[in-house]
């Protein structure tokens, strides 16, 4: 689920639960991490942002005559 506040300036730690909603019961709780959108150590959203190369992308251009 989304955290109550989407600009995030450092890591924050929660705990996690299921709850039924036929009779309330709760399954037993896990720490998750919600981290901020700027951290991205691995280059991840980058790679996300980077345009596919296109069609012409693969032919290497004529030497000029």
């Amino acid at each position: 689920p989304p955290y109550q506040h989407l600009e995030l300036a450092e890591p924050v730690e929660v705990e996690v639960f299921l709850q039924r909603l036929t009779d309330s019961v709760c399954s037993e709780s896990f720490r998750f991490t919600y981290l901020p959108k700027d951290h991205d150590p691995y280059g991840i959203e980058a790679k996300r942002r980077k345009k596919p190369p296109g069609y012409m992308d693969h032919f290497a251009p004529l030497p000029a005559a």
